[in-house]
């Protein structure tokens, strides 16, 4: 299997939100899913169609073999800055109504003052999952290495990551990437890789 790793694109949506909703999909569906018409899997492909921010397509990387996305990963720095924030806030608003919105955005601070924002030293790996068919294939891997030389480009010193704790699979497999526990927040493990 021959496998591509590009940016992503905004047709990618229906194949990329299943795979980023799996990524933490008690989490996002905390957070998006309270509305029986508007889902967390809409708001995620409403949002990856935007492009811009902590969804969109434009921060995000895709692993493809033979047109099936089987990959995705993103990442933040400290220099995303207010643009970043605000095409976040801006696919939130364009989503949900007036008062949704200020409940999803209620939630979300509630899980985000559980979380700690990378330094200025660092690169944050978010939403990295796999689809079954591509699983044991190395695409894990190779979305990380994507991310470190990422990282080397940015001139990051490490890598970092949250991953809740009952997350067996994923801990199993960062560990397998040579990241180690930095701190336990609130339900998630802070893991951090020196570039």
């Amino acid at each position: 299997m021959d496998i591509k790793i590009r940016q992503g694109e905004a047709s990618d949506a229906a194949q990329t939100a299943p795979l980023i909703l799996s990524a933490a999909e008690s989490l996002l569906t905390s957070v998006f899913g309270h509305n029986k018409d508007k889902t967390a899997l809409g708001y995620l492909t409403h949002a990856w169609e935007h492009g811009g921010g902590q969804y969109g397509f434009k921060n995000h990387w895709v692993a493809e073999a033979d047109s099936t996305i089987l990959g995705v990963v993103t990442a933040w720095h400290s220099k995303l800055g207010a643009a970043f924030d605000r095409a976040t806030l801006d696919s939130i608003t364009s989503y949900f109504t007036l008062d949704e919105a200020m409940n999803v955005l209620m939630r979300n601070q509630t899980v985000a003052v559980n979380l700690t924002p990378p330094t200025t030293s660092e690169l944050m790996i978010g939403h990295l999952s796999v689809a079954e068919a591509g699983k044991r294939r190395g695409i894990g891997s190779a979305l990380v290495d994507l991310m470190k030389m990422r990282a080397e480009q940015l001139k990051k010193r490490k890598l970092v990551l949250d991953v809740e704790v009952t997350n067996i699979q994923g801990i199993r497999f960062y560990q397998s990437q040579n990241f180690t526990e930095a701190s336990i927040n609130k339900g998630f493990i802070r893991f951090e890789r020196d570039v």
